[in-house]
């Protein structure tokens, strides 16, 4: 042969070679089809999304095809597109479509799915977060440095200022707290005002004249409920007086002196002390006398008078003065001297006492001050004006002296004076001062549920302004603040409606259909706010849960501080033991239910092989393994193990073992897919999936999780997204219920650590061959069966599950894996796949999970999506495949969408069954 001809043969064969090799990749090439311009991220700041719009460019080398692109992943409702995100691209053309914002602008992460008749690509997307102000401002730590270095140098340049000392000629009432001042837009101070706001100087222009011409001995008695201003009339009054030359006041709160003998003593040493005559010698004498004629040493002890002293000085003026006169003649002259000494010392001639809260103390000690202002302050230069809730008054001298109430009090109280009514005038201005711009929405369901009175008014207001602005911070959506406002006075107001709405957050916007008629069943309170609510812009809500869940916790004031109308203690608060007892029977019926759904969801333990548990590095078989560290005082567990190990198993039967012995902690079993993730606060994820799952009451639901009743047993950690993985794990590991997670994490820190290894292999081998022997098929005809592959709970339920595979053993040994793996491919290519697609999609499937660190994977996955369609699996066809791969027997679906293989063992198998 020509030596031309031996040359060109190798030459052909080394062409024909590389052509079978480069083969697949030109008809992937050739079917190339519509794809992303951009392959890099996305990025969209947040702060610009509600008004910019992006084009996405498509490119398109391929023939003519329409194209759909979709948003997919936790921005789905951040972002649309216009005209549907459809386009359609000529051949070797382009084109755009437009990326708008969403229904609920947000941060978050996702992509862009490009899906077309030639395949599918992906665009990662990312919605970001506005920088931290520090990070814009770079500058503001250093003026603040500057601003509070000289803050530091004025204050201390000021305190260092020479002073000039005044002596006050009389003083006020002791602190109560600060005066009210500007609130600068949040809570208002609950404290008297001694600026009138409700329009009464009148009333306490008039009652200063009383006390300053009225001819004593005078008793005014200023009446009226709790929060109706009386203290802050009082010191009105008392400022008005202040400049009266002629008197000199002092301001007495006898429910701080209940527990002294007599209400006498306390007295005098207010008045001694308010005006600054505790170093006068005759008035300290005559102190010490009286102290010792009422048979008491409490002024002398506060004195630092020993008591031979004080007993030597009565002596002496005794001697001089008093030896023959009664006890009594001699209590009147020593109270008169002291009286008369205090105002010739201040240059006054009348003394006004101001005796506020009287009705805060005892029965017995309020008559006792009653009867000491009649006996021994009946004088020509005294007046007292008390500040009393006349209902505790009236009681008071009821049960002492079973007289008539009214006689008694005229002979005591020459003057009554009744706190005047809060008009609806003055109720509205008065509102409207308090209401910041914040909240100023609510007014008109604040006017119909609130009661008229000043201090009711100011608390709710307060309570009011604190969960607005807790609502705006949690980003309620959609969020009215007329809304919050109608559920915390229902909350506080109609305790019945408020259950009723707790258990079935849906009931106010059906209310709303009867509000015109007289719906039955409902408080006055509640058909009002109703009315009320449908003459707001947002209407009367069809679920009020989010608002429920807000107010569960804020301060509750007593219903009759608030209500319009009700009468004080109509509503008694619930105790704590009732509380207790309430969610005791609610935990009961808890655990029942708990037992119910991991009975469907597992067998029987007596049917259930033992599991191998590592525990504290030393392998133990048997759920008591277990058991020790579910029995600790608080117990945070982490069961991990690889895939089909059963560790969803193993957590329901923990489950279960905890509902038979009633344990401290009710236990809860729970995927990690019923957790609400869509709300920022932990504890509300888990609240709201036991609304979802266990039917409880959001009430209920909270109570349960916040003391701590519950051991969440929390099965598949790793479907939850990794950004909220390591905040759910710190709020588990701080919670005070039990925590027991599954997952193949690496174990956190705070919890113990027990690893599931699978089943025993002795057990599980005894079980398939029990299997095969009911089937008249000897174990022998199947090789290769080794402890790894038997110590899989997983794959023992697939085998025993569905035995069709026994009957299509061949008659001779085979070996397990390769012919099961085969098989399986068998039965997909019979659900109307090739079998050479099927081949190669399962080999692409195993590439590319044993590549990566997570064997789950899903039908989304863009590797996946491109493997499967380079084996020739079309997009459509996606969701088919992995569906027919589980009936086979090949995969398991661990979650919607989440797919793993049986076994790792088989996983390899199918990795290697393509060069």
């Amino acid at each position: 042969m020509p030596s031309g001809r031996r040359t060109l043969l190798p030459f052909c064969l080394v062409v024909a070679a590389l052509l079978a090799l480069l083969w697949p990749s030109l008809r992937a090439h050739a079917a190339a089809g519509p794809e992303f311009l951009e392959q890099d991220q996305l990025s969209i700041p947040l702060e610009r999304l509600a008004t910019g719009t992006w084009q996405i460019t498509v490119i398109n080398p391929g023939p003519a095809a329409d194209v759909e692109i979709r948003v997919a992943g936790s921005v789905s409702d951040a972002l649309a597109l216009k005209d549907g995100g459809h386009v359609r691209v000529g051949p070797g053309g382009t084109g755009t479509v437009t990326l708008v914002a969403g229904k609920r602008p947000h941060a978050g992460t996702g992509q862009l799915v490009l899906i077309s008749s030639a395949g599918v690509d992906r665009l990662r997307v990312a919605v970001t977060p506005p920088a931290p102000f520090l990070q814009r401002y770079p500058f503001v730590p250093i003026v603040a440095g500057v601003l509070v270095l000289a803050a530091i140098a004025g204050t201390v340049f000021w305190r260092r200022r020479p002073r000039r000392r005044q002596e006050p000629v009389s003083a006020g009432p002791p602190p109560r707290g600060p005066v009210q001042q500007d609130s600068k837009g949040f809570t208002h101070s609950d404290e008297p005002a001694q600026v009138d706001g409700l329009r009464r100087e009148e009333y306490a222009r008039h009652l200063a004249e009383l006390a300053r011409y009225a001819s004593p001995p005078m008793v005014i008695g200023v009446f009226g409920e709790w929060g109706t201003g009386k203290t802050s009339m009082l010191m009105q009054v008392r400022d008005r007086l202040s400049k009266a030359p002629e008197c000199a006041h002092v301001w007495f709160a006898p429910w701080r002196h209940q527990y002294d003998d007599n209400p006498v003593l306390p007295l005098l040493h207010v008045i001694v002390k308010d005006l600054r005559l505790e170093r006068r010698h005759n008035v300290q004498r005559t102190l010490r006398t009286i102290s010792d004629v009422l048979g008491s040493l409490v002024l002398s002890t506060s004195l630092k008078v020993n008591l031979s002293d004080v007993r030597q000085s009565i002596q002496d003026y005794d001697s001089e003065h008093f030896r023959i006169r009664s006890e009594r003649t001699r209590l009147h002259e020593y109270l008169g001297e002291l009286i008369n000494e205090a105002l010739a010392a201040c240059r006054k001639e009348r003394l006004v006492v101001f005796v506020d809260d009287l009705d805060r103390c005892d029965a017995d000690r309020i008559t006792s001050l009653l009867e000491a202002l009649k006996l021994h302050f009946n004088r020509d230069n005294c007046v007292f004006v008390l500040g009393v809730a006349k209902g505790p008054l009236i009681e008071a001298v009821r049960e002492k002296y079973k007289d008539p109430v009214g006689d008694y009090l005229d002979k005591i109280i020459q003057f009554p004076f009744e706190m005047p009514r809060l008009s609806e005038e003055d109720f509205a201005r008065y509102l409207k001062g308090l209401l910041t711009d914040e909240i100023r929405a609510a007014g008109g369901m604040l006017k119909c549920g609130l009661r008229r009175n000043a201090r009711a008014i100011k608390r709710f207001v307060n309570v009011l302004i604190v969960q607005d602005r807790v609502a705006k911070a949690r980003q309620l959506d959609p969020y009215d603040v007329s809304v919050l406002a109608a559920v915390l006075l229902l909350r506080d107001g109609a305790p019945d409606d408020y259950a009723r709405l707790v258990e079935d957050p849906t009931l106010l916007g059906r209310l709303a259909q009867e509000a015109d008629g007289e719906p039955d069943g409902w408080s006055e309170l509640a058909v009002n706010i109703v009315r009320e609510l449908r003459g707001t812009p947002g209407g009367v809500p069809n679920d009020i849960l989010a608002y429920i869940d807000l107010v569960r916790v804020s301060p509750a004031p007593p219903s009759s501080d608030l209500v319009a109308g009700a009468p004080p203690n109509q509503q008694e608060p619930v105790s704590e033991l009732s509380r207790q007892l309430e969610l005791r029977a609610v935990l009961e019926d808890l655990a029942v239910d708990v037992r119910a759904r991991v009975d469907r969801l597992v067998e029987d333990d007596s049917r259930l092989l033992e599991p191998v548990v590592r525990v504290q590095g030393e392998e133990r078989t048997g759920m008591e393994s277990l058991h020790g560290l579910l029995s600790r005082e608080t117990t945070k567990v982490f069961l991990s193990g690889a895939p089909g190990v059963g560790k969803s198993v193993v957590a329901a039967r923990l489950a279960r073992w905890l509902a038979e012995r009633r344990a401290p902690q009710t236990p809860v079993f729970l995927p990690f897919g019923a957790l609400k993730t869509e709300f920022r606060e932990y504890e509300r994820w888990v609240t709201h999936a036991l609304v979802a799952e266990y039917r409880l009451s959001a009430a209920n639901a909270n109570a349960v999780v916040v003391r701590g009743s519950l051991v969440l047993i929390l099965d598949g950690l790793d479907t939850l997204e990794q950004d909220k993985r390591a905040g759910f794990l710190k709020w588990a590991r701080n919670s005070r219920c039990g925590v027991v997670i599954t997952g193949r994490d690496p174990a956190p820190s705070g919890f113990d650590v027990a690893e599931v290894l699978g089943v025993s292999a002795v057990e599980a081998r005894r079980r398939l061959e029990a299997v095969l022997a009911a089937h008249k098929v000897e174990p022998d005809r199947l090789l290769g069966l080794t402890s790894e592959l038997m110590s899989s709970a997983l794959l023992l339920r697939v085998l025993t599950d569905d035995l069709a595979w026994v009957d299509a053993l061949p008659k001779d040994p085979v070996d397990f894996l390769p012919w099961y793996a085969t098989r399986g491919e068998q039965a997909m290519a019979a659900a109307g796949f090739a079998p050479d697609a099927v081949t190669r999609g399962l080999h692409g499937i195993a590439r590319a999970t044993g590549n990566s660190r997570n064997p789950t994977f899903s039908g989304d996955d863009a590797d996946i999506r491109t493997r499967l369609r380079h084996a020739g699996i079309r997009a459509v066809d996606v969701p088919a495949f992995l569906r027919a791969a589980v009936e086979a027997g090949l995969l398991r679906e661990a979650t919607p969408q989440a797919y793993h293989f049986v076994h790792p063992l088989l996983r390899k198998q199918l990795a290697g069954a393509v060069g």
